[in-house]
């Protein structure tokens, strides 16, 4: 009986590290190593044969290899990441330039950095997106949310840039939320969704709060304005919704 307990609890902290690995390898392997490992644990208690030592050694061999495969994703994905670093500098270089000739241009360094964080960002995500599931509203959400995203993005850091007002930068907590819900969501369709759709309802929310002291010409430029951003991020909620259920059929 005691035999019994002792398998049954290094099976489960076997199975807890094997969570530990990278998602494709864990998929691929995962399976496999569990039974492999519960077959040599019930082989040898057949055998009246030590446990102890036997699982001391296979869960520190587990868990250098969990090590190692993290070590070689990261070297995997330092390649991609440096050249969209690489991409992200040569795009920056555009508006950099251009500010050297238009007169009206009066950007400072904390104008210029934003803007290659930006360009950086949507490299990364356009190069994440692009390795995911190959159903065509997954990558038509992908688009869409990118664009609308980046013309938020873009738009708010020029007028924050040109004006001088920094309560503009509100509309950069539409940009958090995608970003916060893509990460929670680990790029899936349907998590995806639910945070596009959070994002229009942020975009709407701050527009139902701004103050309503501007002309009329220019409130009703920024009411179409932000109708269309929602507009956009909700079609991009259903078309990730649509993949989503793609997925399941």
């Amino acid at each position: 009986m005691g035999a019994e307990l002792a398998d049954r609890r290094y099976r489960t902290w076997y199975t807890m590290l094997l969570r530990l690995y990278p998602r494709p390898f864990r998929e691929r392997f995962g399976e496999g190593m569990a039974q492999t490992f519960h077959d040599l644990c019930r082989e040898r208690r057949a055998a009246r044969r030590g446990l102890f030592r036997f699982a001391l050694w296979i869960l520190w061999e587990t868990l250098v290899g969990v090590v190692r495969e993290h070590i070689m994703q990261m070297r995997q994905l330092g390649r991609p990441t440096l050249r969209v670093a690489l991409v992200a500098l040569a795009v920056w270089m555009v508006p950099l330039v251009a500010s050297q000739f238009v007169e009206d241009w009066h950007w400072g360094v904390g104008g210029f950095a934003r803007a290659y964080v930006l360009f950086f960002l949507v490299g990364m995500a356009i190069a994440l997106v692009a390795r995911r599931m190959g159903v065509w509203s997954y990558k038509a959400g992908a688009g869409v949310a990118l664009a609308a995203g980046f013309a938020l993005a873009w738009s708010t850091m020029v007028q924050v840039a040109d004006s001088g007002h920094p309560e503009r930068l509100w509309y950069h907590s539409v940009l958090v939320v995608g970003m916060v819900g893509a990460c929670l969501a680990r790029l899936k369709a349907a998590g995806l969704a639910s945070t596009l759709f959070a994002m229009a309802a942020t975009l709407a929310l701050i527009a139902a709060t701004l103050p309503s002291g501007a002309p009329p010409e220019i409130a009703r430029r920024m009411a179409i304005g932000h109708g269309v951003y929602v507009v956009l991020f909700t079609a991009s909620g259903l078309l990730f919704r649509h993949a989503s259920l793609a997925g399941l059929r």
